[in-house]
């Protein structure tokens, strides 16, 4: 079981209140907004966390570059792709693999 895997099943582990509560803490480390592919509208929308909420629902559409590698959720996740604001979360790319 990789890192990616325990945290996830941390997450599910957790009732909902706590699940909330580390979704929210880990949105705080999230760099998404400083990423060239993010727009204003997701920003408006509160949209961050891609790599474990999944994709954009409609603020995102194209692909400007990615810092996903270099965001401190994906190192402590052991994340092994990128663009999951257009993509998805990690659990479904991996799903895909």
């Amino acid at each position: 079981m990789d890192s990616f895997e325990k945290l996830l099943g941390q997450l599910n582990a957790m009732s909902e209140e706590e699940r909330r509560s580390e979704i929210d803490r880990m949105k705080g480390e999230c760099i998404c907004p400083d990423c060239p592919t993010y727009t204003e509208c997701a920003g408006e929308g509160g949209e961050r966390l891609f790599c474990f909420l999944g994709k954009s629902p409609e603020c995102i559409q194209s692909e400007q570059g990615c810092i996903c590698p270099d965001c401190p959720i994906a190192d402590k996740a052991g994340l092994t792709n990128i663009y999951f604001c257009t993509t998805g979360s990690e659990k479904s790319m991996r799903k895909e693999k």
